[in-house]
């Protein structure tokens, strides 16, 4: 089953630790799981991130789960992909549209 996760909301936010965790469930149980950050929750993926969600994160990418953000989003709030994890995607919002219609459930998370 293909599984879908928007995230907007930044690492503050209690939504990260629940998208973390159904995240790794969803992996336990051979999904496939394609997260999409936009907007803050592209936070989730810099590297200089203090709260520790990078590093979990970082763990769920080497489970060979598809993680991407929000070319947009990211230009807007001045990160550079040097700042960012390894292996994370850059793309459109055109390509969330892909990503809701091929999966078989999507989930949204933000404010």
């Amino acid at each position: 089953m293909k599984i879908g996760i928007l995230m907007s909301t930044g690492p503050e936010h209690q939504n990260g630790h629940t998208v973390f965790a159904l995240t790794e469930a969803f992996l336990a149980t051979s999904h496939e799981v394609h997260l999409f950050l936009m907007d803050d929750g592209i936070f989730h993926i810099v590297k200089k991130n203090k709260i520790g969600i990078v590093a979990k994160l970082e763990k769920l990418l080497s489970k060979q789960m598809c993680v991407s953000i929000c070319t947009q989003s990211a230009e807007k709030r001045g990160i550079s992909e040097s700042e960012t994890l390894s292996g994370v995607q850059w793309l459109s919002q055109h390509t969330l549209a892909r990503i809701v219609a091929d999966s078989d459930r999507f989930l949204s998370f933000g404010t």
